[in-house]
């Protein structure tokens, strides 16, 4: 079994791609759109995004280093 992600760089640059395809739209929306909705929906999208990251961050930089209070609290 591979200990390796496949495609990782094809998964990363899409990733990179869409975030920046996203960022251009809105770059357009709040810069230059005069529909409040839409730019409401982008701020809002760039915010739950944020909090997507930071709690992901959260959680990948703090697992695994729980430890048991006791043998028996570890099956």
């Amino acid at each position: 079994m591979k200990s390796a992600i496949p495609h990782l760089r094809i998964v990363v640059a899409a990733s990179a791609l869409a975030i920046l395809g996203y960022a251009g739209f809105s770059i357009w929306v709040v810069g230059w759109s005069t529909d409040a909705a839409m730019r409401g929906d982008v701020i809002g999208t760039w915010k739950s995004f944020a909090v997507a990251a930071f709690t992901f961050w959260i959680g990948s930089s703090s697992g695994g280093k729980a430890a048991p209070e006791s043998k028996g609290d570890n099956p």
